[in-house]
């Protein structure tokens, strides 16, 4: 059994990305948005999750208007760093769990939830 140890969350837009890649965090615009972020680092090394399961919403990177799932779980063992419009960024690639999104995704299919599995996603 899964014991849930909490939950963080934060704004996303395609161009965090960008301000980080351009060294802008310490702009008077992004300073505020990213000086959020140390407390939550700490918590991470402190709290030193398992798992964590990660909510994002797709900017039309692997959907679009003519397909767009009202929910997907992607399932694939590792998912390689997409474009927002500046091209990939230098990150790491993030690692999947597919045991366990396979897992939750017939879980929650189960119960009649309409999801869609992703095998593949950037």
């Amino acid at each position: 059994m899964a014991k849930l140890i909490g939950g963080l969350a934060s704004s996303h837009i395609p161009a965090i990305g960008a301000a980080i890649a351009k060294g802008q965090q310490q702009a008077p615009y992004w300073k505020p948005f990213f000086d959020g972020f140390p407390p939550i680092h700490r918590w991470l090394e402190t709290a030193r999750p398992d798992v964590m399961v990660v909510f994002y919403n797709d900017h039309g990177l692997n959907f679009f208007l003519d397909k767009m799932p009202t929910f997907a779980i992607g399932t694939a063992d590792q998912y390689q760093p997409a474009d927002e419009g500046w091209g990939p960024r230098p990150v790491p690639v993030v690692q999947g769990h597919s045991a366990l999104a396979s897992h939750i995704a017939h879980s929650v299919i189960q119960q009649d939830f309409d999801l869609t599995i992703v095998n593949k996603m950037d």
